[in-house]
């Protein structure tokens, strides 16, 4: 309890300073940095399961209501940038990859899983069948998000026109309203969460708000009380992942993390200019959509940077659950070309495939 009260103190302070500096998405990068801070500085943090549930439901919840029948109407320009998406994804996936093993002299196993963008904790998962190093793999994917969580709001606020469209969401005022909101939103987190959905504690509150939103029965966005919450706790979450690194690891994997953080951007602006040229949509939101970090990091940026976050949540959430069902087999079947699949979960596998 102590530690989980020493992050949120801390990831608060965090935010509230970058809050009063003006940097954008202060609350997640400000707190995200402080809780970087006081890892290193040997202060111990931490974060309970039930409040980061809490921080996922919130977020879904926020990013549901931000859907109208406007959005409903602007979504079909969406199938055409999800295609772009998928082939950016794979994209960064092999030039990270590549870029690894032959400047890095990596392992094809520890490249390829340092590499995929997103869906961190299966990623590690699969790495552990494997021989990758794990430790290089958490440390550049972390490493990764940290760079997007710390530059992407500057770069997209600099890439901005003025003359985007902004989000302008009035919030709900009743008090009955959030209650309604909450509880069904909860069930249904819990619900997909149950039935073993990918990111189903997001994803459920999402598309319950929206429904409510869209049948008229609330009207309006969650109050920023909901969302600063929120930012904090993934933030403080984000810097606490730093903890199983000593600062010298950190300060040696910077190079090679930032050097795939760039070919990542890179690859991600290429492929968010060509979304933004065929769907008539901003740049800045194409790229904060394509951008390889978390789902739940990048769609709370949506609303930090007022960007519309119904369009960011479903790219990211599309690609969260694309490699969270393709990336079991298609890691295996590239790893077995490479002769670089092995260990406990791979073992298993290939024994139960001689089975069938």
């Amino acid at each position: 309890m102590r530690d989980t009260a020493t992050g949120l103190a801390i990831g608060l302070a965090g935010g509230l300073v970058f809050w009063l500096l003006g940097i954008p998405a202060p609350w997640l990068a400000g707190s995200m940095m402080a809780a970087i801070v006081a890892v290193f500085s040997r202060v111990r943090i931490g974060m309970p399961d039930w409040l980061r549930a809490l921080a996922f439901i919130f977020l879904g919840i926020q990013t549901g209501t931000a859907v109208s029948w406007d959005t409903v109407d602007r979504a079909v320009h969406w199938p055409l940038s999800i295609a772009f998406l998928c082939l950016t994804v794979v994209a960064i996936t092999w030039a990270c990859t590549a870029y690894y093993v032959k400047r890095s002299d990596w392992d094809p196993a520890t490249a390829l899983f340092a590499s995929l963008p997103g869906a961190l904790s299966l990623t590690l998962l699969l790495a552990s069948g494997t021989k990758a190093d794990m430790r290089r793999v958490t440390i550049a994917q972390c490493i990764r998000l940290f760079f997007l969580v710390a530059a992407l709001p500057s770069v997209i606020t600099w890439l901005r026109p003025h003359d985007d469209v902004a989000m302008t969401l009035n919030q709900i005022g009743g008090v009955w309203d959030i209650v309604l909101l909450v509880a069904v939103s909860t069930a249904a987190g819990y619900a997909l969460e149950w039935v073993k959905v990918p990111a189903g504690l997001m994803l459920g509150p999402m598309l319950a708000s929206a429904g409510l939103e869209l049948s008229g029965l609330i009207a309006g966005a969650a109050p920023m009380s909901i969302l600063i919450p929120a930012n904090v706790v993934l933030g403080v979450m984000i810097g606490a992942r730093f903890s199983n690194f000593t600062f010298t690891e950190f300060r040696q994997a910077l190079v090679e993390g930032f050097s795939g953080f760039v070919i990542a951007l890179v690859i991600a602006m290429a492929g968010a200019g060509v979304a933004a040229y065929f769907s008539k949509l901003p740049f800045a939101l194409t790229l904060l959509a394509f951008s390889p970090g978390g789902l739940d990091a990048m769609t709370i940026m949506a609303f930090s940077l007022n960007l519309d976050p119904a369009y960011v949540g479903a790219h990211q959430m599309v690609r969260y659950m694309a490699l969270a069902l393709l990336m079991p087999a298609a890691t295996g079947y590239v790893l077995r070309r490479m002769g670089a699949y092995g260990g406990a979960a791979a073992r298993a596998l290939d024994e139960s495939e001689r089975g069938w």
